[in-house]
C-alpha cells in the first residue's frame, strides 16, 4: 500500500494534476467555485483540519479507515496519521514512521514543495486538470454542498478522477472521492476546520528530544 503521506499529498491535496486545461476553460461555474475555494484557503492564515480517510481496494482486498490532522502556516505544514507524522518548515521535511521509530529527512525540490502544501497545491487546478460542475446536493453528512469532478491525465499515480464537495457558505472543501485506474477508491472526509490560528514555527520542525530513540535517516 502507498505510504500515508504520499496518499494524502498526492490525492486529497490534488498534487498530481498533469492534464491539459483545454476542457477546464469551458466550465465557468466550476472555475468560479474553485477560484473561491483557492482564495478561502489562501486567506485562512494558520489552518488546522481534522480528517477521516476510508480506503476500499478490492483488488488487494484492503479496507481501512483512519483519522488524522494537518496544520498549515504559509509554506509550512505538519501532518499526523496513526502511522506517520510529517513536518515541513519551508525547507526541510521530516517523516516519522511510528511503527519502526525511524525519521527520514530530505529537502524537497521547489516543484515538490508546491505539491506538498495544501494551500498552494489547490491552485494547480488553474493549469493542471480538466473539471466539471456536477451541481448542488445534500451529502451523507447532511451538508448542502457543491460538487465538482476533476479529470486527470498522464499522471504517475494512476488516479483517474477526483470528486470534490465544497461547502458553499465557507468555500472550503469538505469531502474528496479519489477514483484510481485500478478501481480502488479513497474517501476523505474533512471533519473540522480552524482558521486564523497563531501556530508557532516550532510546530513544523521535528524535535529530536521528544523521540530520543528514533533512528535518523538523512537523505539530503
Amino acid at each position: 500500500m502507498k505510504s500515508i503521506d504520499k496518499l494524502f499529498f498526492t490525492a486529497i491535496l490534488l498534487g498530481i494534476f498533469a492534464a491539459s486545461p483545454a476542457f477546464a476553460q469551458k466550465d465557468t461555474k466550476a472555475k468560479e467555485i474553485l477560484d473561491k475555494t483557492s482564495a478561502a484557503l489562501n486567506q485562512a492564515g494558520g489552518l488546522s483540519a481534522s480528517f477521516t480517510v476510508n480506503i476500499n481496494d478490492e483488488i488487494n482486498k484492503i479496507k481501512q479507515s483512519f483519522a488524522g490532522q494537518i496544520l498549515v502556516k504559509g509554506e509550512k505544514f505538519y501532518l499526523e496519521t496513526p502511522d506517520q507524522a510529517v513536518y515541513f518548515d519551508g525547507k526541510t521535511q521530516w517523516s516519522l514512521a511510528k511503527s519502526i521509530n525511524e525519521v527520514s529527512i530530505l529537502e524537497p525540490q521547489s516543484q515538490d514543495v508546491q505539491t506538498l502544501n495544501p494551500v498552494s497545491v489547490f491552485d494547480l487546478y488553474k493549469t493542471g486538470c480538466d473539471y466539471k460542475y456536477k451541481g448542488e446536493k445534500v451529502n451523507t453528512q447532511k451538508q448542502k454542498v457543491q460538487e465538482i469532478s476533476l479529470f486527470l491525465k498522464n499522471n504517475k499515480d494512476g488516479i483517474k478522477q477526483v470528486d470534490i464537495q465544497i461547502n458553499p457558505n465557507t468555500a472550503m472543501p469538505v469531502f474528496f472521492l479519489i477514483i484510481n485506474k485500478d478501481k480502488s477508491q479513497y474517501r476523505i472526509y474533512i471533519n473540522k476546520y480552524q482558521t486564523q490560528l497563531n501556530l508557532p514555527d516550532s510546530q513544523f520542525v521535528f524535535d529530536k528530544k521528544k523521540y530520543p530513540q528514533a533512528e535518523m535517516n538523512d537523505l539530503r
